[in-house]
């Protein structure tokens, strides 16, 4: 890979060449896509996925955590969980010691999402974590050369589709469908949970077409008569 972050040099060189983005190179990005989209739903028909599906839905605890760019992955898989389910927590890099997962006294199950050029923080705590007893599963690309000496499961998926900048969008479709089979493997339990999520939402903030109701009790508040400035009872 070299030095450089993401060999931006060459393939600048490149665009530069080809004369900037044509259909043809935005077919074959099309067909590269499409057969990674594929690969990942075979992905989901295997024994690992199977697993990986279980440790999601039955694990006590379940920690995410993402680096660089790929934060937002991460963040997004662990709200999509947080309504299914409780006991997920999305870990907090700023605090530089990962306590929460290496600490915890429970059994616990650790998601990573990282991708080139790797953090030296996700390889490490990778490492820590098996070490404490915390399972391990690193969502990555397909260039990760350490993913299976630091993880107990890992699934790499394409991100290079004829574009300038590497694509995690795969990444996101495979979260996407893990979600989906912990919410399989979950059941029926879940409709009890995501309804008192909605119920929660609706008292604290609304939606667009259903304003929240405690905000509806506070104008009702204001609207008490008005007391003498002496008046102290």
């Amino acid at each position: 890979m070299g030095d450089d972050p993401w060999l931006m040099s060459d393939r600048l060189q490149e665009m530069r060449k080809d004369g900037g983005v044509d259909s043809a190179q935005l077919n074959q990005g099309l067909q590269l896509e499409i057969a990674a989209l594929v690969g990942i739903y075979e992905l989901a028909n295997s024994s690992e996925w199977h697993q990986e599906a279980e440790r999601l839905s039955k694990s006590p605890h379940v920690f995410v955590v993402g680096f660089q760019t790929e934060r937002g992955l991460a963040q997004y898989f662990a709200n999509q969980m947080q309504y299914l389910r409780g006991g997920v927590t999305l870990l907090d890099l700023a605090g530089g010691n990962f306590a929460e997962v290496l600490l915890t006294d429970h059994p616990a199950h650790l998601v990573i999402f990282e991708a080139r050029r790797y953090s030296v923080l996700a390889k490490s705590l990778a490492e820590e974590a098996r070490a404490a007893g915390v399972t391990v599963t690193l969502i990555t690309d397909v260039f990760c050369d350490w993913g299976h000496d630091a993880a107990d499961q890992v699934f790499a998926v394409p991100t290079q589709f004829n574009q300038f900048w590497d694509s995690t969008a795969q990444m996101a479709s495979l979260s996407n469908l893990l979600i989906h089979s912990v919410f399989l493997k979950l059941g029926s339990e879940v409709e009890g949970r995501l309804n008192r999520i909605a119920d929660l939402y609706g008292r604290f903030t609304g939606h667009v077409d259903r304003p929240a109701r405690q905000g509806a009790k506070r104008t009702n508040d204001t609207e008490k008569p008005n007391r003498s400035e002496h008046d102290d009872s």
